[in-house]
């Protein structure tokens, strides 16, 4: 009903003219007001820069001075210069607070004669000493300027320097708008054009929230679309860590039962051989040759092996497994990597996420870190489980990681499809520290079948 009332008076032929007419007398008392404001504020803006010229003309002197008597006490040409600068310098400050005073006193009530004197006067004193000193009487220079004459002589032009910008702000006090007069009328006339302004806008505020609603509603179907695409794409992430993991299963599997059946009857065949009565000498370096080169080979079909799928993680335990896989790290990178290992509740592909999170941050450590110390962390709080991987290396920057490095990425969809967290906290030249929590569980118990499998 009131809505309906406001559109009534709104479409009225006399409204138009009467807030056009409000409007224009706001304008005006605004640019009064404004007007008004400007002025006293330039006023007062004059004098404090008056102050702080005067405040910086007597700095300079002060300056001066005291290059005179650094040049008195050492004789050095630079302090000589430093003091001429400083002169000079004063001079420049001087004219500028006269031009101020100027602006601000136009009838010339104020004179700086007595200042200006006593500048000079100060001056001389000073170029006094420095003659002095440059005549080689650096002893009676000394003795000119410990006296308290320069001290009394620089609290005096303090004083008149306050003294005439004391009068000129009595001066501009009697003659300026006060400025909280102005503010008063500013905000009367800010009142008026507040009322015009929600007067003028709720014309339009059906259609605006008519606007608004269909706006969230487009909003909150692209937000349920990316909702389903980042959940999707989560899903498809962890899909493909999932396959990832059973192709090296699978893959180890093979290498170990077929490949390692081939180098096991090739190891039976050797030892075959040697039982042969006639076989000559050369041909038995020869077979141990061979023998050596089908070691090495097993030894590589192992580490692959490890690599693809540790079997340490199977038979052993995580705890275990980890101990194994610092110790290895440790001689590879030649730097020690402290071990605090604590029993936890995991899941078997919870401890496989755990242990691959440890593996792929030791990998960081050994290819860009150039640590000193790593410091590897497995505990157990509550319904958590913490795993840890510190190093005091160079660090990096965690926004900036370079295309093509997937390590980082490929250990968070790892932990979140556990429902876990996973926390990266590093910056250059000053370590980095890799930080996930997943949730506990109690441990899968193996079966009659997988145990004689």
């Amino acid at each position: 009903m009131i809505k309906s009332s406001i559109e009534r008076v709104a479409r009225a032929r006399y409204v138009m003219p009467i807030i056009v007419a409000l409007a224009v007398i706001t304008i005006a008392i605004t640019e009064s007001a404004y007007q008004h404001s400007r002025s006293t504020l330039e006023q007062g803006v004059m004098l404090s820069d008056a102050r702080l010229q005067a405040a910086r003309t007597l700095q300079t002197l002060t300056d001066a001075e005291n290059a005179a008597r650094a040049f008195i006490a050492s004789g050095r040409q630079d302090d000589l210069a430093t003091y001429r600068e400083a002169i000079n310098e004063m001079q420049g400050v001087r004219k500028g607070v006269a031009q101020l005073l100027n602006v601000l006193d136009p009838r010339h009530t104020l004179s700086l004669s007595n200042v200006n004197q006593r500048i000079d006067a100060h001056a001389a004193t000073l170029d006094e000493w420095v003659r002095t000193a440059e005549q080689g009487r650096s002893a009676q220079a000394q003795a000119l300027a410990n006296g308290n004459q320069s001290r009394q002589r620089y609290a005096t032009m303090r004083d008149e320097f306050e003294s005439v910008l004391e009068r000129t702000a009595i001066a501009q006090r009697s003659t300026r708008v006060s400025l909280f007069d102005a503010m008063l009328i500013n905000r009367v006339a800010l009142h008026a054009l507040v009322v015009l302004a929600v007067l003028a806008l709720a014309l339009f505020m059906r259609q605006l929230r008519e606007g608004d609603r269909r706006e969230a509603e487009e909003l909150g179907r692209l937000a349920s679309q990316v909702a389903l695409r980042t959940q999707a794409l989560r899903n498809l992430a962890g899909h493909h860590v999932n396959a990832r993991e059973d192709e090296r299963s699978r893959v180890a599997r093979e290498l170990h039962d077929e490949l390692g059946g081939l180098f096991t009857a090739m190891k039976l065949e050797i030892a075959r051989l040697r039982r042969v009565a006639d076989v000559p000498d050369a041909a038995r370096e020869r077979l141990a040759g061979i023998e050596q080169r089908l070691n090495e080979g097993i030894a590589v079909k192992r580490r692959i092996i490890e690599h693809l799928r540790p079997s340490s993680l199977d038979q052993l335990g995580l705890i275990p497994a980890l101990e194994m896989l610092c110790q290895d790290a440790a001689g590879g990178l030649g730097v020690p990597v402290h071990m605090q290992l604590s029993p936890v509740e995991l899941g078997k592909d919870a401890e496989l996420t755990a242990y691959r999170l440890v593996q792929e941050s030791l990998t960081n450590v050994s290819k860009y870190a150039r640590a000193k110390q790593v410091w590897v962390e497995l505990a157990q709080t509550g319904p958590w489980v913490r795993v840890s991987v510190r190093d005091d290396g160079g660090g990096f920057d965690t926004d900036a990681v370079a295309p093509g490095h997937h390590g980082l990425l490929g250990m968070r969809v790892r932990v979140e499809a556990h429902a876990g967290k996973l926390e990266i906290i590093s910056a250059p030249n000053l370590g980095t520290h890799v930080e996930a929590e997943l949730p506990a569980q109690a441990p899968e118990v193996s079966t009659d079948t997988e145990r004689s499998a």
